[in-house]
């Protein structure tokens, strides 16, 4: 008897005879190769199920491996990469909770926009991710260096959070921040953790402050009473955290009264 295997990363069974006469035709070695027949069935749905049974995690079942997904995919340009690439070695026995591509997801939401079965990467990896974390599982280091540099300072760079404003020094234009100014402001301005500290994003804050300036809205700044807004965080799978940072910056807006808050990424606006 043979035994049985239990579905996963084992090769197929190859039946092949030396010579074999098919209508008065030889077909020697592999022109006469057949494979075992392999029960679709019958395979352990266990590692798939490790991930449909989260919140939010349930849409990676309804894969039927189409492909659309993998050329939209910026992450398999430079590698081997794609949630159709995903669903099938999960359903080959791999764990994604253990699994490195679990980290490299973008949640750039491209593949969502072609998928045919509304597959979504989106609430699939953050709660894939959240998950791993919470059960103790590797995580990339870089990925646990901003994590801790985020909960410790307030931003995933490790900057001195008494510095958050320092870029408005060379704005060429006053730059009200809220806990000097003491009054109501049209505009409340959440800059973020890049725009305040980074070379790029402190070149694009100084522009952004110099058109309010010019165009005479009446705004302000929360300076270094500013927290991280969370969103990548929750991306990446740390919801406590993310959960922290927006209780934070909350009761912060609670403080002061404005109009309308304005932004400068896509993130900060899913935060907020």
């Amino acid at each position: 008897m043979i035994p049985k295997q239990s579905y996963g990363r084992q090769g197929p069974v190859v039946k092949e005879k030396d010579h074999a006469i098919v209508e008065g035709i030889d077909l020697p070695g592999h022109w006469n190769r057949m494979f075992d027949t392999r029960v679709l069935t019958d395979y352990d749905t266990g590692t798939l199920e490790e991930v449909t049974s989260l919140p939010g995690g349930e849409s990676l079942g309804w894969c039927y491996q189409c492909g659309k997904c993998v050329g939209v995919c910026p992450v398999d340009i430079v590698g081997d990469y794609g949630p159709r690439k995903i669903h099938r070695d999960v359903l080959r026995g791999g764990s994604l909770l253990e699994d490195p591509n679990l980290w490299l997801c973008t949640t750039c939401q491209n593949c969502f926009r072609v998928c045919p079965k509304e597959v979504d990467m989106l609430q699939i990896m953050p709660a894939a991710r959240e998950a791993a974390i919470n059960a103790g599982k590797a995580i990339p280091p870089e990925l646990q260096k901003v994590f801790e540099a985020t909960d410790r300072y307030g931003n995933p760079l490790g900057e001195n959070p008494r510095k958050r404003a320092d870029w408005v020094k060379g704005a060429g234009v006053p730059v009200p921040v809220m806990a000097q100014l003491k009054r109501p402001v049209d505009v409340l301005w959440y800059v973020g953790s890049y725009p305040s500290y980074h070379p790029r994003g402190i070149d694009a804050a100084r522009a952004l402050a110099r058109i309010f300036h010019a165009l005479e809205v009446d705004f302000a700044i929360l300076g270094v009473e500013e927290r991280e807004d969370g969103d990548s965080i929750r991306l990446a799978g740390e919801k406590g955290l993310a959960e922290k940072l927006a209780e934070a910056n909350v009761k912060t807006f609670a403080k002061y009264r404005f109009n309308r808050l304005v932004v400068f990424g896509p993130h900060e606006y899913n935060a907020f």
